[in-house]
C-alpha cells in the first residue's frame, strides 16, 4: 500500500470515529517513521462550542485501538489529537470561508515573483481560489493546489 492510500484511509478512520463523537475532523499530517526514529500521526479536531482535552483523549483511545486493529500505518509512531488551535493551518479551501477579514500565512510550492510566502488579510476562499490582500494596493489568488501551507497568523 503506498503513502497516498494509507493517508487516505487513515482520514477515513478518523472522520468515521469524528463522526461517532460529535467531533468535526480538521485536518491528518502524517509524517513516516525514519531509521530508529518513530512516525507521527497528528490529527486535529473541532468542534462548534470548541474541543476539551477530555473530547481529544476519549478520541485518541478509540483512534489507537481501531488503528492496531486495522494495522494501516507500517513501523512504529506516535499519536497525537488536538484542536486546530488559534493559529490553525487549513487543509482544505472550504475551511478558509469562515476567516475571512482574518489575517493567513500562505506558502507556495513553487515560487511566484521570487517568493513563496505571502502575509496578509484573506479576502475570499471560493472554490479553489484564495486571494489575501498583502498591502493597501496589492492583491494575490492562488489556486489550492499552489498553496503547500495556510495558515492563520498574528
Amino acid at each position: 500500500m503506498d503513502y497516498k492510500e494509507i493517508r487516505k484511509q487513515v482520514e477515513d478512520l478518523v472522520q468515521a470515529n469524528c463522526t461517532l463523537m460529535g467531533l468535526e475532523p480538521w485536518g491528518v499530517d502524517l509524517a513516516p517513521g525514519t531509521g530508529r526514529q518513530r512516525g507521527i500521526l497528528r490529527v486535529f479536531v473541532d468542534s462548534p462550542g470548541g474541543v476539551t482535552i477530555d473530547q481529544c483523549v476519549q478520541l485518541s483511545r478509540q483512534l489507537s485501538a481501531a488503528l492496531d486493529v486495522e494495522d494501516l500505518i507500517p513501523g512504529s509512531y506516535n499519536l497525537e489529537v488536538s484542536s486546530p488551535g488559534l493559529y490553525r493551518r487549513f487543509y482544505r479551501p472550504d475551511q478558509m470561508q469562515a476567516y475571512v477579514r482574518e489575517k493567513v500565512k500562505i506558502t507556495l510550492r513553487e515560487p511566484r515573483d521570487g517568493r513563496k510566502n505571502f502575509t496578509g488579510t484573506l479576502q475570499s476562499a471560493e472554490n479553489d481560489t484564495i486571494s489575501i490582500k498583502t498591502s493597501p494596493d496589492k492583491s494575490w489568488s492562488f489556486q489550492w493546489d499552489e498553496i503547500d501551507k495556510a495558515r492563520l497568523v498574528e
